[in-house]
């Protein structure tokens, strides 16, 4: 039942905030600059004095910067403890954010509210069409939404999350092509950038000093071999998702 599904997923982020028990994981994440470096570059571009809404918050939440680039920021997460964390934070840094315990797929904001929405690996912990949905329903019509979600088409990657599932929920889904796609029945303009595939193989360097400058030329090779070989793009770990304009609801 869906109500089943959303406590189970507050239960579970309550734990990994509380406890950090995700942290085994940090290993695969040394790659991850990668991506942030060009998610945090879409999300601070003339982020002044824009309504930004961050869905899942946290102490690595981007909540801060965006506040500290002169952003007026909400944060929402199903976490109650998250929520804690993240005000927490913002009020030793002396940060004026929103801090909200709500469920990403009915959000109590009105329409047309944000100039930008943003996330980290929260949209494939969501029914996608509500997601998609509630998006549309409360970004402006100039504005933007960005997101970092992981694939679900790698066999490799698959295989580790079947033999790891106390890292993660049950009802978790990482995205498929199809859920990418459904993003033209919301929005008028979509854009998809494709991380991680060769570059993977980095993960096992990240303690030598040939690690950054391995990683950048396996990126480099992995963006030749998703243009000579689209089909290969659904083969990587991370996506960055980039959508605007949102259609009006039939």
């Amino acid at each position: 039942m869906e109500q089943d599904r959303i406590a189970r997923e507050r239960e579970f982020h309550n734990e990994i905030f509380s406890q950090k028990t995700r942290e085994v994981t940090n290993k695969f994440y040394s790659i991850f600059y990668l991506i942030e470096e060009k998610y945090v570059a879409k999300l601070t571009a003339n982020c002044s004095g824009k309504n930004i809404l961050e869905y899942g918050c946290g102490e690595g939440s981007s909540a801060y910067l965006l506040a500290q680039n002169g952003g007026i920021v909400s944060g929402i997460d199903i976490s109650d403890y998250a929520i804690l964390q993240a005000q927490q934070k913002a009020d030793s840094l002396n940060i004026s954010i929103e801090f909200m315990n709500m469920n990403a797929e009915e959000l109590s904001f009105p329409e047309k509210s944000f100039d930008l929405i943003c996330g980290s690996g929260i949209i494939h912990h969501l029914d996608i069409e509500k997601a998609y949905s509630e998006i549309s329903r409360v970004l402006k019509n100039d504005g933007k939404a960005v997101f970092m979600e992981p694939l679900g088409h790698n066999f490799l990657i698959n295989w580790y999350r079947k033999k790891t599932p106390s890292l993660r929920t049950e009802d978790e889904h990482p995205l498929l092509k199809s859920d990418l796609m459904l993003l033209t029945d919301y929005f008028e303009k979509t854009q998809i950038g494709f991380y991680f595939f060769s570059s993977l193989a980095a993960i096992f360097f990240r303690k030598t000093f040939i690690f950054k400058p391995m990683l950048r030329t396996l990126h480099a090779f992995d963006h030749f071999l998703f243009w000579l070989m689209p089909f290969l793009r659904w083969q990587a770990w991370f996506v960055l998702i980039e959508f605007s304009a949102p259609k009006k609801a039939q």
